[in-house]
């Protein structure tokens, strides 16, 4: 069985470590909320940040930019067709709508854009248009045809049809990647009786984790310290500073234990007992 191989605690206070030693990389001054696009992000980052922001979740992309005949039609854009377990639909993307979206935060990130396009769909539902904008220029609602082997846009009355298997070597690996991710978070959440979403937020804060200690050799950017302190409190019901009073303080070090374990809906037994020791490599 593949294990989460990142720790969180101890990763949390190497990260910390080097953000407490006063090196940031930065100019000095809080971190300042600015507007921002992600004018690189793919089909695959896109449909995993909406996993990682929404953890009931566990969407995929159905179809390519590559694999979709309305991305080859002149005028048109690249288009994805993804399926959106929040809403137990299908969906067709355009990728230069994605990679346009503008959101304010306190740097340029993924999850941002997935969070503004969870905004503007919300929005558009109060405002009557069930199946994305209006005429499908954006994003919309699509439903499969089992006749014809394609999806149908509902607003649009676009086909999206699977021209061929993909033989992209990065499509396939991002693919792979995708199947991964979800085979980890079904692992921990069969071997340690946790919820998928509860498993699918330790994977996320573990792969994070790592990432983030692993550029902690040079310097932490201010940026890096945000995103992290942001994602640990998001994805652990912990503050940065739960994690620093922890480090050696046992009563504190139980309370954050117990904090974890009711964010993630488990025991305190069974997360210092189990989860720490056999999943994360972290004996209290």
């Amino acid at each position: 069985m593949s294990m989460l191989k990142s720790s969180i605690l101890v990763g949390s206070l190497a990260v910390l470590a080097a953000c407490s030693g006063g090196g940031t990389g930065g100019t000095g001054g809080g971190p300042v909320i600015g507007s921002y696009q992600s004018p690189y992000i793919t089909a695959t980052e896109f449909v995993n940040a909406l996993n990682r922001i929404g953890f009931d979740n566990a969407s995929y992309v159905e179809l390519y930019t590559d694999e979709t005949l309305r991305s080859a039609v002149i005028g048109e854009d690249d288009w994805f067709v993804i399926y959106d377990d929040k809403f137990n639909e299908y969906k067709a993307v355009s990728l230069q709508y994605i990679r346009s979206i503008v959101y304010y935060d306190y740097y340029a990130n993924n999850d941002a854009v997935a969070e503004e396009f969870r905004d503007i769909e919300s929005d558009d539902i109060l405002s009557g248009e069930l199946n994305g904008d209006y005429w499908g220029d954006d994003y919309e609602v699509v439903d499969y045809d089992y006749y014809t082997d394609t999806y149908v846009g509902r607003n649009s009355g676009f086909d999206y049809e699977d021209e061929a298997s993909s033989t992209d070597v990065s499509l396939l690996t991002a693919e792979a990647q995708q199947k991964e991710f979800f085979q980890k978070a079904a692992n921990i959440s069969l071997a340690f009786n946790l919820s998928i979403e509860t498993s699918l937020s330790l994977v996320t804060l573990g792969e994070k984790t790592e990432a983030i200690v692993g550029k902690s050799q040079g310097e932490l950017t201010l940026a890096d310290q945000v995103a992290f302190a942001g994602d640990l409190e998001r994805l652990a019901g912990v503050s940065t500073a739960d994690v620093l009073a922890a480090a050696n303080d046992r009563a504190a070090q139980s309370d954050l234990v117990g904090k974890i374990a009711t964010k993630i809906g488990t025991s305190a037994a069974n997360l210092e007992n189990r989860i720490l020791p056999e999943l994360l490599g972290v004996e209290l």
